[in-house]
């Protein structure tokens, strides 16, 4: 099945993804890394696979009162090499 659309958004709008991609992006020499993550939001976001993953992370997560479960701050749900990767096709540097 494809990656639900509503989900792909909701990674996109994603603070913490945000800056972890921003901050994958600087590591790998963007001069402009904030404009960068935010021209290619929807090329990061769609990435095959991540929605299914963040669905499942928040399946897979009850809510627990007090708390709001943030996939995008959960490094087992798109790991660092995960955005790696990404950022570096991107790029056209992988």
């Amino acid at each position: 099945m494809a990656d639900q659309y509503l989900t792909i958004s909701t990674i996109a709008g994603s603070w913490t993804m945000t800056q972890r991609i921003t901050a994958c992006a600087a590591q790998q020499a963007q001069d402009t890394p904030e404009t960068w993550t935010a021209e290619h939001r929807w090329d990061w976001a769609s990435t095959p696979n991540w929605a299914t993953q963040w669905d499942y992370a928040v399946e897979t997560h009850p809510p627990v009162e007090g708390e709001i479960y943030d996939p995008g701050a959960d490094q087992t749900v798109i790991t660092d090499q995960d955005i790696l990767t990404r950022v570096q096709q991107l790029l056209g540097t992988s």
